[in-house]
């Protein structure tokens, strides 16, 4: 059963890391987009869809705004 134990903590530590990751992209959209590099840019550079850019940047967001209330 120690296994068991062992196999969900590492599991929620690397959804926790996933997570971080996220806000991290995020952040880093957001510094790209206010230095004025458009979203087909950043999607094109990262394979990535311009829907999935504007998801990770208004996710970064809102946590921020979370971190401000």
């Amino acid at each position: 059963m120690t296994d068991v134990v062992a196999a969900r903590d590492a599991y929620k530590a690397a959804r926790e890391q996933v997570a971080r990751r996220r806000l991290e992209l995020g952040r880093a959209i957001l510094d790209a987009r206010r230095q004025n590099v458009k979203q087909e840019v950043i999607a094109g550079t990262l394979g990535l869809t311009r829907e999935q850019i504007r998801r990770y940047q208004v996710g970064y967001e809102k946590w921020l705004e979370k971190q401000s209330a």
